[in-house]
């Protein structure tokens, strides 16, 4: 498949109206967030075996109901806009229940800016986002942030210098944006900051196809 005219159209989809299907699909995914941390945090050693029996009955009922209805057995080549990274990645996606979401969008110069508050289920050290959630998160942006130089590619290298911890629960700021392109290398740079104190920089490579077909 030929990359897009515009290649932003890898990353972002229309917002849906809210009286469509897929608002109540996004409301579904806000409740099973609240549920992924609650079972993350729950104290088993607190909790009466009726109860912890009786919750896990519940949840297998609730997920083989899930698995009656209609559903997808991909989500890469979905017809737009289901096949957009906003909508179901893992880190961006509207409607993926394991994204914090990390919200983005290119301002009229080509820089991206995002914000996320990551949850207590997301956390590493003590209070703190995990390493792994951090490099996926920028991982994530400059990807959308490559796409202000024209191409659209995969991740070559990805390097991380965390300068501080990044804290959960707190609105955490990103920007980002293309240094320079040499052929089918698209370099660009980030930051991560909550208010003003600077958290983490981090540098990408990324590689565009030499066939034209665009990244999924």
């Amino acid at each position: 498949m030929s990359l897009p005219l515009d290649p932003r159209r890898v990353y972002i989809t229309e917002d849906p109206a809210e009286d469509t299907p897929r608002a109540r699909k996004h409301a579904l995914v806000r409740e099973t967030k609240r549920v992924i941390e609650h079972v993350a945090l729950l104290d088993v050693h607190n909790v009466t075996d009726a109860d912890l029996v009786d919750l896990i009955d519940r949840t297998r009922a609730l997920a083989d109901a899930l698995e009656r209805q209609p559903r997808f057995h991909g989500l890469a080549d979905l017809p737009s806009p289901d096949s957009a990274l906003l909508e179901r990645s893992g880190i961006s996606g509207r409607s993926n229940p394991l994204a914090p979401p990390l919200q983005m969008h290119m301002d009229e110069h080509g820089v991206t800016h995002g914000e996320a508050v990551y949850g207590m289920a997301y956390e590493g050290p003590t209070g703190c986002l995990h390493g792994g959630f951090v490099a996926a998160a920028f991982d994530e942006l400059l990807g959308f942030a490559q796409t202000a130089s024209g191409q659209a590619g995969y991740t070559g290298t990805l390097t991380i210098r965390m300068r501080r911890p990044t804290p959960l629960k707190e609105r955490i700021r990103y920007e980002a944006r293309v240094e320079r392109v040499e052929g089918r290398k698209i370099f660009c740079t980030a930051c991560s900051w909550h208010d003003d104190t600077l958290l983490c920089e981090a540098e990408i490579v990324m590689i565009a196809p030499a066939d034209g077909t665009r990244p999924r």
